[in-house]
């Protein structure tokens, strides 16, 4: 897959980029808040009961 991937035209590489963004935006703007959500109040609650 490497070797394909490196032998592909700059023109090529970038329409293969185009849809992995397209794909890609969408997933992290809705999982990463939800993460830090459900992390950050945990985190905070340790560090509070460490103090």
């Amino acid at each position: 897959m490497r070797a394909y991937l490196a032998n592909l035209t700059p023109k090529a590489l970038m329409l293969l980029a185009v849809p992995v963004v397209a794909i890609a935006y969408p997933i992290v703007s809705i999982v990463a808040p939800a993460v830090v959500h459900a992390v950050v109040p945990e985190v905070v609650r340790s560090v509070l009961s460490l103090i």
